[in-house]
This record gives C-alpha cells, structure tokens and sequence, in this order.
C-alpha cells in the first residue's frame, strides 16, 4: 500500500511543470494580451513614432531579450505579433532644454487612468518607476502636470464639491502609483535596478494590482564625468600589469571598468522590460553636436546619395554625438529625441531702438506660451535595421515625426493644446 501511494504520488509530481516567475508572466501576457500595444502612451505624436521605429516586433521575453538584446528599429508593419515595448532616448543641448518636463508628462500619462467621470483622459492606468539619479525631482511640479492633464479633459465642465474631492482623491492614488529610487552613484543605480523586480513583486505595494507601465531614469548621463575619473584612475593602476591579469579583473568586476558598469546597467534594463514588459525612457546631455558635415556625409551615405542636412531629414535641429559607452552609444534606445526651447529670433545689427520697442509684446508672447520642440536625433540611422524604410516614413509625417510641446507654469501640454493659451 505504501509503495503504490508513493508511485502515485510520484507520478503526480512527475506531471507538474516547473517554470519561473519570469515565464510564467510571459505566458500570462501572451493569454491576456493588451489591447493598448498601438498607443503605448496615449499620445498621438509620440506613439506613431513608436510605431514607425517599433513596428509589429514581437515581445521579447528573457530568452529574446538575451539574443537579440539590444534590437534595431524596425519599419512599421501592419501585421504580426505584439511588438515589444520601446526604450526611448530624450536629450537636449542644455539644461532646460524640457527634457524632464516631458518625462514628467509621460509619467504622468503612464498613471493616469483611461478616464475619469466619464471625460477620457487617455491615460494608461499603470505604475511606473522613476529613477532620479539628478537628484532634481520636482514633486509639486509632477503633481501640478498631472492635474493639467485631468484639467484640461474636463474642458471647463462644471464641478461640485464631490467631484472636487474625487479629483484631489485620484491625482493621490495616482501619485501612489510612482516608486521613486535615488541612486547616488552608477554602482548605486545598477544595485537598483538587480533588486528592483524583487521590490515590486515580493512586496505589497499600492500597485499590485496594475502592471508596471515604465521605468524612467532621469538621467543616464548623471555619473558621467564622476565615472570617467574613476575609470581613468582605475587605468592607471594597470600600468605594467600583464593583459591576461588586465582581462581577469575586467571579466570578474574586480577593477572598475566604465565601460562594463554601464553595460551592465543596460542589460538590467532590458532584463527587467523581459520580466514585466513595460517601456524604459531616459535622458542624457547633449554634450557635443555633431557637425553638419559628418552629419550630411552619414545620410548621403545611408541612403547612397542625395544631399541631406543637419540630422539627415530636414536642416536646421541639432544632433548629438552619445557620450555614453555601448550599447547606450549605439544600438540600446529604440529611438531617440532631442527637444529644446523654441528660440525667438535675435534682432539683426541693423535693428533700431523703436524696432525693438514695437516687436518686444510679440516677443514676450511668444516667450510666455512656452514652446518647446522635439524632433528625431537620426545621426545614428545608418546602425538602424531597414534604415531606408524608417526614413521614408518619417519623412511622410507631418514635420518628419517632429512634434512640439508646451510648458507652462499650469502643466505640460500637446497635440493642438495650444490653441486654449490666450
């Protein structure tokens, strides 16, 4: 009798299929597929850039995410599997450029929920986690964006009391939904990232019930010149020492390599976008610009001719030349963008003083609607897979993919917002 009870239950275990967390999500996502892959941030401009450089991809679980692990763009396809989700790049020429301006925005945007009151919001209805490795959070400001999105669906419509409090209520349950982390170093940063999944998945959370929409990280570029020190010290102490015992230190982490560190940190990235299937997007400075020429030259040559300027689709906006190691120097972002402050022109030399004093109110109106502009960095477009079809789309859309964006002292603002600024 023991021995058939032991057989059987021998059998029953021989039937049970072992799988970890990580694929049993996997399957999960594949059963219950999201109905909200096309517009991953419920914003018109950027989510149809993201379908031109993401396409139909499919999702990429631990195992694709190892093989292919940092993908190239991919020209829109209007069939296929579900696409995986993006890493987005945004960079500016100097501070203020609107770079966390615009991360705010789509934080807030990740959050929100798809409606509220019946009024829609276009929100995401997920949770999101934000890096501040700037140490620069604003979190009145982020508050502030968040309420300017659920204000202006509204529209001026009445409110009472109730609904008042509703509001207040929301914009606290969803501020709930953004787990902020505050690395002070790059080694700080990468410990981060490892234990991340641990924080979100072994631990009751406020937002357990939502699946984590993105992981923002303000800014890659924060430990850059801290780093390059460290790294540039730590290569002096190899002076004279063999390349075998050079090679040991770098492949067991024993010796400080830049390079490796933020290699590392951009496999914990892609990591977890296996684990939990949610978008990354990160700033950095835009240190050096690329000069017209090299810029030109690369077009011309991706496209075997033709004579392009500036970021190869139209003249005019700067591109950057990435100062971060690989992969984040080349093939990690799925797309890249650069924003800055609309400048008002400057007064040519031959200008008088009653010229000035008739176009100053033109000029301070402009400067007061706060327009800001965001365009496609395609410098590195000759990396990009199927380079040619990128760039035909991009140049079918209105301003090549580029799109502006408004920052006031009230929120951050898009699409055709700007016809409500008196």
């Amino acid at each position: 009798m023991t021995t058939a009870a032991a057989t059987l239950g021998q059998r029953l275990l021989d039937e049970i299929k072992e799988e970890s967390l990580d694929e049993l999500l996997h399957d999960l996502r594949n059963h219950f597929p999201s109905h909200k892959d096309d517009a991953f941030f419920g914003i018109k401009d950027l989510d149809e850039l993201l379908n031109v450089f993401l396409g139909q991809q499919p999702s990429s679980g631990i195992e694709a995410t190892t093989q292919n692990q940092y993908a190239h763009p991919q020209p829109m396809s209007s069939s296929g599997p579900k696409r995986r989700k993006p890493v987005i790049e945004i960079s500016s020429p100097s501070s203020g450029g609107g770079k966390s301006q615009l991360v705010y925005y789509l934080i807030a945007m990740s959050v929100l929920p798809a409606s509220f009151n019946g009024h829609k919001l276009d929100g995401r209805g997920g949770a999101v986690v934000l890096v501040d490795t700037d140490g620069r959070l604003d979190v009145q400001r982020l508050y502030d964006i968040i309420e300017s999105v659920i204000q202006h669906a509204l529209d001026g419509a009445e409110t009472s009391g109730d609904a008042t409090n509703e509001l207040a209520t929301l914009i606290r349950d969803t501020l709930q939904n953004i787990h902020i982390f505050r690395p002070q170093t790059s080694t700080s940063l990468l410990s981060t990232l490892k234990s991340l999944d641990t924080y979100l998945l072994d631990h009751p959370k406020t937002s357990s019930s939502r699946h984590l929409h993105g992981i923002f990280l303000d800014s890659a570029s924060a430990f850059y010149w801290s780093d390059r020190l460290r790294d540039e010290i730590a290569r002096t102490t190899e002076i004279g020492r063999p390349a075998a015992e050079i090679q040991q230190r770098r492949e067991q982490r024993t010796s400080f390599y830049m390079s490796v560190l933020y290699h590392d940190i951009a496999a914990e990235l892609r990591r977890l976008q296996g684990v939990f299937e949610c978008g990354v997007v990160y700033t950095t400075w835009g240190i050096t610009p690329r000069s017209s020429s090299s810029s030109s030259s690369s077009s011309s040559s991706a496209l075997g001719g033709g004579g392009w300027h500036g970021n190869g689709i139209w003249q005019g906006p700067p591109t950057f030349k990435p100062h971060l190691p690989a992969p984040w120097n080349s093939t990690f972002p799925d797309l890249r963008l650069v924003v800055q402050r609309d400048h008002v022109r400057t007064y040519p030399a031959t200008s008088t003083i009653s010229e000035w004093e008739r176009d100053a109110p033109i000029r301070q109106s402009v400067v007061q609607k706060g327009k800001f502009s965001a365009w496609v960095d395609t410098s590195n477009m000759s990396a990009w897979a199927s380079g040619e079809a990128v760039l035909s789309a991009l140049r079918k859309m209105p301003d090549n993919g580029g799109f502006p964006f408004w920052v006031r002292e009230n929120g951050v603002f898009m699409d055709d917002l700007m016809d409500d600024v008196s």
